[in-house]
């Protein structure tokens, strides 16, 4: 009798045809510090990640490492627990790579978003020590065809608030089914555009 589970290469046993999605945000938030501002230091900023939703998710994620620019002592931060943000000082923006490990029972490999540290709104917008820059992305990770072990202990975890960021007040508020409602839009446009780049390819031949 098929359970809908199937066993793979490792001896795990995970849920066929199933799909378990992570709502995350990765963000940065840049105060500029005027008349403090040197010329080697003219923002104080804090790098994120957060779930979308807000909530605790210490129970899918074992850690969130951060790859600052080489030039940062120790450029290669390491935040075992939330909240997973990361505060430094500097003048130059650049890419930071933010890598999620996941808890061993997932049998998950590490995921990693690139996300680029904004201190300046526009040319046209004055810098203020009043309110930050805020620069953020919502990602979804997708745990396909899941640990069925794994699958059942986050089913059956209560949810709960994270602790707060550092630059919570000033981050966004996601509606996560308005979100998917987003990108299953851009999915169809997707499988509309590869419908009929197939379809022109069959006229051709």
């Amino acid at each position: 009798m098929d359970d809908g589970t199937f066993i793979d290469e490792h001896g795990d046993r995970r849920l066929r045809d199933t799909e378990m999605i992570l709502p995350v945000v990765v963000g940065t938030c840049a105060w500029w510090l005027g008349k403090k501002a040197s010329d080697t230091v003219t923002h104080r900023w804090t790098v994120y990640l957060k779930a979308a939703n807000n909530e605790d998710i210490s129970h899918i994620v074992q850690k969130v490492t951060f790859e600052l620019h080489h030039t940062f002592n120790n450029p290669h931060r390491v935040v075992l627990q939330p909240p997973y943000e990361v505060t430094e000082q500097g003048w130059g923006e650049f890419d930071i790579n933010i890598t999620l490990s996941f808890t061993p029972d997932s049998r998950e490999k590490d995921v990693s978003i690139l996300h680029r540290l904004k201190l300046y709104e526009n040319e046209s917008t004055p810098n203020t020590t009043k309110k930050p820059v805020m620069s953020e992305v919502y990602e979804e990770l997708v745990f396909s065809e899941p640990v069925e072990a794994f699958h059942r202990r986050i089913a059956s975890t209560m949810p709960r608030p994270a602790p707060e960021l550092s630059c919570q007040p000033y981050t966004s508020q996601y509606d996560e089914r308005e979100e998917l409602d987003k990108l299953k839009e851009c999915r169809s446009r997707v499988s509309a555009m590869v419908s009929d780049v197939r379809k022109d390819f069959e006229g051709v031949r």
